[in-house]
């Protein structure tokens, strides 16, 4: 998962952040610097953290009548962990163990079901719109076409996530 932000490029993750209302103190930085290195859309790299998450579901008909006196199943078990700007993460573990049902749930793609526990980008807690804006998710599943390379693939998810007051040459320039 691929989490980004627009904000003034190089700056530390909460540098000109008034954390009270969440406004840059200083609008115009890295404007210049932006338009020098041929970047539009400048952007900063964000953490997500997660903590105690635990994720449960409807217990299956069939598990009901075999003798499981509970209603939910427990799917996922106080899992913890964080993923780093700029740091390679790799989710590993056995078949079954969860690894995919982790990343639906922290990337908000589990629709059913009871999630518990916290989860937060940059130290903020997670909203879900605002972070279906900001963050790319390929999953397992997914087909891709072999014509086309990573980047265009993310320069295409990321057009589609662009206001539609942003010009078309713009969202061509990179």
């Amino acid at each position: 998962m691929k989490l980004t932000s627009i904000a003034p490029p190089n700056s530390s993750i909460f540098e000109g952040i008034n954390k009270s209302n969440g406004t840059n103190s200083e609008s115009t930085i890295g404007t210049e610097q932006a338009r020098r290195r041929g970047m539009v859309l400048p952007f900063w790299p964000l953490s997500l953290a997660f903590n105690h998450v635990n994720y449960y579901v409807d217990m299956p008909a069939e598990m009901k009548k075999n003798g499981s006196g509970k209603d939910r199943l427990q799917l996922l078990r106080d899992v913890s962990g964080a993923f780093r700007p700029g740091v390679l993460t790799a989710l590993v573990g056995v078949s079954g163990a969860g690894k995919t049902t982790l990343m639906d749930v922290l990337a908000g793609r589990k629709t059913g079901g009871y999630i518990e526990g916290t989860v937060s980008i940059s130290g903020y807690p997670k909203n879900q719109a605002t972070f279906a804006r900001i963050s790319g998710y390929c999953e397992q599943n997914d087909i891709h076409s072999p014509h086309i390379t990573v980047y265009e693939f993310l320069l295409y998810s990321a057009w589609s996530r662009l206001a539609s007051e942003v010009k078309h040459e713009t969202r061509k320039v990179h």
